[in-house]
């Protein structure tokens, strides 16, 4: 079962990646924000599963978007952070302790709880990804700008998804 599922994960990532590359890459507002819609796969991978796997599957997903845009691995390291943290923020936003995360369910999470976890979520993500494209605070004004910008396009495209895809992502 384990293979399997692990199969069909990397298959989810091929295919986020390939999307993200010779799509979503290509969207652009105003030249400042692009979509980042990989990041739907680190939002709702269940939290319960094996942590170790779930690490090298938001490595590799990184990675992939970094091997096709030729980023040097800040899609990497902002994935592989995100999906670190993820665990210790489901904590904070539902208010589970350490010992129940792994009973933990996105089903539980009200409306409210749910946004705010995806808004940290993704905004944690792409402040990483821009402050390590620029690896200065000198242009923190522009950070933060391209951040917000397109955490607020990402989001529009998750919640789109979620939207979509309601019953399938609350597994």
């Amino acid at each position: 079962m384990l293979n399997l599922r692990l199969f069909g994960n990397i298959l989810m990532i091929i295919f986020l990646v390939l999307l993200q590359t010779f799509l979503f890459s290509k969207i652009s507002f105003k030249l400042v924000a692009t979509p980042y819609i990989y990041v739907i796969f680190i939002l709702l991978y269940p939290a319960y599963r094996n942590r170790y796997i779930f690490l090298i599957l938001c490595f590799l997903l990184g990675w992939g978007i970094d091997l096709f845009e030729d980023t040097g691995g800040i899609h990497a390291f902002a994935s592989l952070t995100i999906g670190y943290l993820s665990k210790y923020i489901i904590q904070m936003v539902s208010g589970t302790k350490f010992f129940e995360i792994e009973e933990f369910r996105y089903s539980e999470f009200n409306a409210g709880q749910w946004v705010f976890y995806t808004i940290l979520m993704v905004f944690i993500h792409h402040f990483l990804l821009f402050f390590m494209e620029s690896l200065s605070f000198a242009n923190f004004a522009g950070i933060m700008k391209r951040t917000v910008y397109c955490s607020a396009f990402t989001l529009l495209f998750v919640y789109f998804y979620l939207i979509l895809f309601r019953k399938r992502a609350e597994r």
